[in-house]
């Protein structure tokens, strides 16, 4: 008994050198093989339902929308990684928008990340339509400063998209918003009329807007407005017809 013992005391270190040896040859063979291959990002993934995200945050839908605008920040960070914004499915992003817009539509957070973030992709500028569609609900929400956010989209329209008819279109929602839209918002109508050529309706804005509401305006407000309607609105011939346009002595 003693002796058989003795010789498995003297076998029990080989074993466990062999062991060691085992998983030593078994690592560098499966990093061999392995380690040209890198992760791959699936693309955006369908957006959950507002019952699920609310529950992975148990219930807090603030945390949760907070969790869902993280969830976004980091999207295309594979392995480290980094996606262009061209690849993304704005599709899918679109759902991931109004997802958050379900759980908290006071937060800034995911708007920030669709206008100024998202909003940057500069290939295919079609995939702003989804961006465009996002802001254009948010930004017509009764609270402070949310009509920012529509605004926002018709820049996109406007100077990434190109798309004159779709600007004036959002620009009008602004213009005629009953929330605490500044005067340069409520101007764009008139900026995108003067753009596509329909200089007639941009003075009907801007009179009508000196007819209503100077009593309100910044004088430098004001001494804006009476400048576009002289050097853009009108002709210079019409211009010095205007009785607004003409210098005093």
């Amino acid at each position: 008994m003693t002796t058989t013992s003795h010789l498995y005391k003297q076998k029990y270190p080989w074993v466990l050198y062999g062991v060691f040896l085992f998983a030593l040859i078994g690592n560098i063979s499966f990093w061999a093989k392995t380690n040209k291959i890198k992760p791959t990002w699936g693309n955006v993934p369908v957006a959950v339902s507002k019952m699920a995200a609310s529950t992975s945050a148990l219930g807090d839908n603030q945390i949760a929308n907070r969790m869902t605008g993280y969830f976004l920040q980091n999207l295309g960070n594979v392995g480290g990684n980094f996606e262009s914004l061209k690849t993304y499915n704005y599709k899918d992003l679109e759902d991931w928008f109004f997802l958050s817009h379900s759980l908290d539509d006071q937060s800034n957070y995911v708007p920030f990340l669709a206008a100024y973030y998202f909003g940057a992709v500069e290939e295919n500028p079609q995939k702003l339509d989804h961006v465009v569609n996002y802001l254009k609900i948010h930004g017509q929400l009764d609270y402070p400063q949310k009509w920012r956010w529509l605004a926002q989209a018709v820049y996109l329209a406007r100077y990434k998209q190109e798309n004159m008819v779709k600007a004036l279109e959002l620009a009008n929602i602004l213009a005629n918003l009953k929330t605490d839209v500044a005067p340069w918002g409520r101007q764009m109508p008139a900026f995108i009329n003067e753009k596509m050529g329909n200089k007639q309706a941009s003075y009907e804005i801007m009179m009508r807007m000196l007819a209503t509401e100077h009593e309100s305006l910044h004088p430098n407000e004001i001494n804006e407005m009476v400048n576009f309607i002289c050097t853009r609105a009108l002709s210079p011939q019409q211009a010095t017809q205007n009785p607004l346009c003409q210098k005093s002595p």
